[in-house]
């Protein structure tokens, strides 16, 4: 009879920011092998735990054994089974002889290719879940997401943390299981400091109710997390709570009885940037800060306790102490950093090495004004303004706050900008000019901010490629992705009128240490189009309308979506088919006779379908003409509907490859016209499904 399958592993404190992960991943593991072992019901459930120092899963609905199994075991094709004399080939006689069968035994079954083989089925008795479950935890541990196990002590095995219980039990059962050099049992942990006994688990269904009752420990991740989350917004009182749900889940990794607890913090280091306050909040204290509706930082800061207790005062003292601590040396470096100009830290990043091949962070500070200059230029944006911040953008990164901080590069240099007297749209430009950092992030909010986080992400992208550090498999030190993914974000959504290819262009005229050749420009072009096949995807576009303006991906990437938009909106149309048919049969036929071609010239074509359809072409040429100049790609591409039934008459009545290489010549350049013609926003042949 079916019953609740629970195992525990009992370690070391777990990476916090990892446990959810490894969690999920360690109870889907289980579940795939008890299912692909027939060991559980369709209406099963199970629940997951995990803890700073536990990994668990109870299975309800898990079966004792295995049913009854009939094995099929598949030899050679009949057809290659017996030689002309009638006698046994080679390849049966080695099939009967490793299965231990006679001829007599022999019957004909079907291979996956639906083809008759000679094999033999017998029937076996199911193995039990005792049988099963050390492979299963053997191989649910293996697949955990970590790139490196630890050993401990003198034994052989690897996992996460050092494991130091097992708890392996099916209903009121201790499974007869050993692994870790461990011996299951039925007793479990509590919380390190409230419960000091072991806790003997009576049955599986019991394990999460028993660690709250007797343990102090709340074993359910999600149960943990609703608490902590309903604590901290009681205790917001009104206020805005600074952190994000990842905060949320490493606190509630970190703790397995918590208590939400409000603490404060002296006004005076209110004067210091806020950034800074929260990031030493959040990164070194796991707090969360308090904002007001106008988002000014509260000297206030809630905080999550592993420990139950009638009277908190005392670990709100400690926490505010040590939160003191880390305020004074935030303030310290930041009252340090006001006293030294950014223009003078300049000279000190001709000491900072950034590729050893592109040179010292100065020399790319260098670039960068250069590349900017152009950049802010190309979309009038205010030059001196942002070659200014691309002068000072990087010297914040010598900066005690940022050296502490990194997070805060950029942030830091807004700070400093303003401190020593530089304009806001300066200021500005220098924080936003890593934008976009990820996923999501904001984009700058000035055009100089544009020009100045631009130049930054191409001049990374060619000196890189330039140097050999191309992003290969899952290995990308320097972000590049990252990067390119910037370069279109900014391309595209913030309608910058560039081209892909003249950034690239400019940008390697800026390097002197490297020579970027026409092939490293031509793989990084490559390498940022593959991006944007994928950025394309994800804002709901097909295959089939992305592949149709990728021809145009080199150039002006705040053209590409209204080119989208069109091919979609054209798509629609009923002769859009038809249209998509013809230009792929014309693609064909001047591939194939792409030598024949002649110059633009039809005066030998005088076929009354050729003279329509030169007649209606030029028409369409010269509407297509005004609307391409007017970058109206909706309107242009439906000024092509015209050509369709003169298209389809010259495919019907005219032999394209005439005997005479004259006419031959100028229908093949009169197809070209109109090739070129209908390639102009978009390839719209791949809509030809």
């Amino acid at each position: 009879m079916a019953d609740t399958l629970l195992i525990e592993l009992l370690t070391e404190e777990l990476p916090p920011k990892r446990l959810k992960s490894l969690s999920e991943s360690f109870s889907q593991a289980v579940l795939k092998s008890l299912s692909e072992a027939q060991l559980i019901e369709a209406s099963h459930s199970f629940t997951s735990f995990a803890t700073p120092r536990r990994l668990a899963i109870a299975i309800e609905k898990v079966k004792p054994q295995q049913p009854t199994q009939r094995i099929e075991k598949k030899g050679p094709n009949i057809k290659q089974a017996f030689l002309s004399d009638g006698s046994a080939s080679p390849a049966l006689q080695g099939f009967m002889r490793s299965s231990a069968i006679t001829i007599d035994q022999l019957v004909v079954l079907k291979d996956n290719k639906g083809q008759e083989v000679y094999g033999f089925s017998y029937t076996e008795e199911g193995k039990t879940l005792a049988e099963l479950l050390s492979g299963i935890v053997e191989k649910a541990c293996a697949q955990l997401p970590v790139a490196k196990m630890m050993r401990w002590g003198n034994s052989p095995f690897h996992f996460v943390r050092p494991v130091h219980g097992l708890v392996v039990m099916y209903g009121q059962s201790v499974m007869p299981l050993t692994w870790f050099g461990l011996n299951a049992t039925n007793q479990t942990r509590g919380h390190r400091f409230l419960c000091s006994h072991p806790i003997t688990i009576t049955h599986a269904d019991q394990y999460a109710q028993q660690l709250k009752d007797e343990g102090w420990v709340i074993a359910h991740f999600e149960e943990r997390k609703k608490i902590i989350a309903e604590g901290l917004h009681q205790l917001a009182d009104g206020l805005n709570m600074v952190g994000d749900d990842h905060l949320i889940n490493e606190v509630t990794s970190l703790v397995e009885w918590p208590q939400v607890l409000s603490g404060h913090f002296d006004e005076d280091f209110l004067t210091v940037p806020s950034e800074c306050l929260i990031l030493s909040m959040q990164q070194h204290q796991k707090y969360f800060p308090l904002e007001d509706n106008q988002k000014r930082l509260q000297p206030q800061f809630l905080m999550v306790s592993n420990l139950h207790t009638a009277d908190p005062s005392l670990i709100v003292d400690g926490n505010e102490r040590v939160l003191k601590a880390r305020l004074s040396d935030a303030q310290f470096f930041y009252q340090t950093d006001l006293k030294t100009p950014l223009i003078n830290r300049l000279d000190h990043l001709k000491q900072v090495v950034y590729v050893k091949s592109l040179g010292s962070v100065f020399e790319r500070v260098t670039r960068l004004k250069e590349l900017t200059a152009f950049i802010a230029t190309s979309i009038l944006a205010n030059a001196l303004s942002a070659t200014t911040a691309a002068e000072l953008c990087k010297a914040d990164l010598i900066s005690d706050m940022v050296g502490e901080f990194p997070e805060l590069q950029g942030v830091m240099g807004k700070y400093y900008a303003l401190n020593d007297g530089y304009s806001q749209e300066i200021a500005e430009a220098i924080e936003d000019h890593y934008r976009p950092r990820f996923a999501n992030d904001g984009l700058p909010r000035t055009k100089e901010g544009f020009a100045l986080a631009l130049a930054d992400k191409l001049e990374s992208l060619v000196g890189l490629f330039a140097c050999g550090q191309i992003p290969t498999g899952d290995k990308d030190p320097y972000g590049l992705r990252r990067a390119s993914l910037g370069v279109i974000r900014l391309g595209i959504e913030g309608q910058l009128p560039l081209s892909l290819d003249q950034l690239i262009h400019h940008s390697a005229m800026t390097f002197t240490q490297v020579s970027v050749s026409g092939d490293t420009k031509e793989k990084l072009t490559q390498f940022i189009i593959e991006r944007l096949k994928g950025y394309l995807k994800e804002q709901g576009f097909t295959f089939a309308e992305i592949e149709s303006v990728l021809p145009f991906a080199s150039g002006r990437l705040d053209l590409i979506l209204k080119r989208l938009h069109a091919i979609r909106a054209f798509s629609e149309l009923p002769q859009s088919q038809e249209l998509a048919a013809a230009n792929k049969r014309i693609k064909n036929i001047l591939k194939k006779n792409h030598h024949e071609i002649s110059d633009s010239a039809v005066d030998h074509l005088n076929d009354p379908v050729e003279q329509q359809l030169i007649s209606c072409l030029q028409t369409v040429k010269e509407k297509m003409t005004l609307a391409m100049e007017q970058e109206d790609f909706n309107l242009a591409l439906q000024h092509l509907i015209p050509l369709t039934e003169p298209i389809h008459l010259f495919f019907n009545e005219v032999m394209i490859m005439a005997e005479d290489p004259i006419i031959r010549g100028q229908r093949l350049s009169l197809l070209n016209t109109i090739y070129q013609l209908m390639q102009q926003v978009a390839d719209i042949g791949m809509l030809d499904a």
